[in-house]
């Protein structure tokens, strides 16, 4: 009987759903969203909804990198050993300049095939919330990524994931603007939205 056990660390695991917008089809991303509910990592339990608008650009006062957790060590760990090695945020210098707000509170709103999940969190006097919308979400199908073609090189992947038909970002009450849209992946094409689900690293 082949060993069903994987014997590397487990470095998490939970939720990442994911939200990659453009303004137009031909040029680059315009926004990069992620977001995190991890039920077991070496930090513990914890979230973290990650904003990145125009990833590729010098960062100004208007281009919004935001992060909002609750709890502050996994988040950093997520980005700096994770999101930092994923393909779309390799090109990008923009993770160097994310504002990181610390005891943000989660709340979740499923609707038919529709999921929002939003982050509210309070940084100098300062409401921050983020909300993240997929809608239109598909068939759920699984996947076990072997280490080598994984987001980091490192870890094999397992995951569920369900491909939205469409998905919006929405920034301390702004809608940043673009769309998804179609791109290759692991299961032939779909839109640059979707939810992974019990997404599971393991280190080799």
């Amino acid at each position: 009987m082949p060993d069903a056990v994987r014997h590397g660390a487990v470095a998490w695991t939970g939720d990442n759903p994911f939200i990659y917008l453009k303004t137009d089809p031909d040029n680059e991303w315009s926004s990069l969203s992620l977001f995190f509910r991890i039920a077991a990592s070496r930090f513990g339990p914890g979230r973290l909804s990650l904003v990145i608008e125009q990833p590729y650009e010098e960062g100004t006062t208007a281009t919004i990198r935001l992060a909002l957790t609750d709890n502050e060590k996994l988040a950093r760990f997520l980005i700096n050993d994770f999101v930092a090695k994923f393909v779309l945020f390799r090109p990008s210098t923009a993770l160097e300049d994310v504002k990181m707000v610390a005891e943000a509170v989660f709340s979740q709103h499923l609707a038919g095939s529709d999921w929002t999940e939003t982050a509210d969190a309070i940084s100098d006097g300062v409401q921050h919330t983020i909300e993240l919308r997929w809608e239109g979400l598909g068939e759920a199908f699984a996947v076990d990524v072997p280490a080598p073609e994984s987001g980091t090189g490192l870890h094999e992947m397992f995951a569920v994931f369900r491909i939205a038909d469409g998905a919006s970002v929405t920034v301390d009450g702004a809608r940043l603007p673009g769309t998804t849209v179609e791109r290759p992946f692991l299961n032939g094409a779909g839109q640059s939205a979707g939810m992974a689900i019990s997404e599971t690293w393991v280190e080799q």
